[in-house]
């Protein structure tokens, strides 16, 4: 648990999907005003490694990707 919940940002991306549901990339930035897209593209990709986000793309143009709770990451 304490690999999974490392990192500062981690918990708050996970508040902000439980509390607001499924949110884009841009939207999370909003929210998460003093983190750098760098970062928070690792901690995104770190929570969906664990199995606690689902990472949705959509094919088109320009890209959409939405991030969600997985059931594990609702519990």
């Amino acid at each position: 648990a304490l690999h999974i919940m490392g990192g500062k940002w981690k918990g708050v991306i996970l508040y902000h999907l439980f509390k607001d549901g499924t949110l884009r990339f841009s939207e999370l930035q909003r929210f998460l005003t003093s983190i750098n897209q760098r970062l928070l593209t690792k901690q995104l990709r770190e929570l969906e490694e664990d199995g606690l986000i689902i990472r949705q793309v959509y094919p088109v143009v320009p890209p959409k990707v939405e991030y969600s709770l997985s059931d594990e990451g609702r519990e």
